[in-house]
């Protein structure tokens, strides 16, 4: 009898290891995961949609890639999956869709961001406008040409060329005072809050709060400054199609709104 007993216990035993590790196979197996390629800019606002995604998406893990959205698009175009683009430029959205890369009836405006000059807190130079950044010896950090952000720049300094106060003086000036020119924004925004730069120009959204205490925002004025829109579109080559559906509904809501503004984002 205590054989049985042995018997029957062992197999028990095995019924309910084995019945566990189908629960565990079968919850991996509902585990899905969706990847953003986003633009460094998103960063901050991005990190705090996720919990709310997740938390209204039990069982989904959200990975996202931030870098230059120039970065990302030769990544995509090189073979990297990601189920989501969301770019600083639509001129990367555009690249993807005219590749056949991107599902066309996807593509939504989510977002507009503008350009701001920001300084260390304590602005050692003495930066008071636009104009102060042609002052001899001053530090400017930019970005490589293909970073969104410095296209914006150049455009705004375009600009500038039609201004009786800053014209041409102002551009050659500006462009000798550049020092550094980083991969992405975020880099550029790194230098300027840790004193190696005396300024740089980024977008509002790039003052993070973690970083408002050691970096002050000067104003471009509104006739020479450029306002970037902020697409987002699902990948032809997703396999969650649905959930990154779902992702940009919370970019458009209400909730996903206010966390935008939380950085210093503006509406579509």
């Amino acid at each position: 009898m205590k054989t049985t007993h042995s018997y029957v216990s062992l197999g028990l035993a095995f019924l309910l290891v084995l019945g566990l590790i189908c629960s565990v196979s079968a919850a991996e197996a509902d585990e899905k995961e969706i990847i953003i390629f986003a633009a460094a800019s998103l960063t901050g606002a991005l990190g705090d949609m996720q919990p709310i995604f997740e938390t209204a998406h039990p069982g989904v893990k959200v990975t996202a890639n931030f870098d230059s959205s120039a970065t990302l698009e030769t990544q995509i175009m090189e073979g990297a999956y990601a189920d989501l683009f969301l770019p600083a430029s639509t001129k990367n959205m555009d690249n993807l869709q005219k590749e056949g890369m991107i599902e066309n009836d996807s593509v939504t405006e989510y977002a507009t961001n503008k350009l701001a000059i920001i300084v260390p807190v304590g602005n050692p130079a003495r930066i008071k406008n636009l104009a102060d950044l042609a002052t001899p010896g001053v530090k400017i950090v930019s970005e490589t040409s293909e970073v969104p952000v410095r296209k914006y720049t150049e455009q705004m300094l375009n600009k500038t060329l039609n201004s009786t106060d800053l014209g041409k003086t102002f551009v050659d000036g500006f462009r000798a005072n550049i020092i550094s020119e980083e991969t992405n924004v975020a880099g550029a925004t790194a230098k300027v809050a840790l004193g190696e730069a005396d300024a740089g120009i980024t977008y509002y959204s790039d003052v993070t709060r973690d970083l408002a205490s050691k970096i002050t925002i000067i104003e471009i004025p509104e006739e020479f400054n450029i306002v970037a829109i902020y697409k987002c579109g699902i990948l032809s080559e997703s396999n969650e199609k649905e959930l990154s559906q779902e992702y940009m509904k919370l970019l458009t809501s209400d909730e996903g709104k206010n966390v935008l503004k939380n950085y210093n984002f503006l509406p579509a």
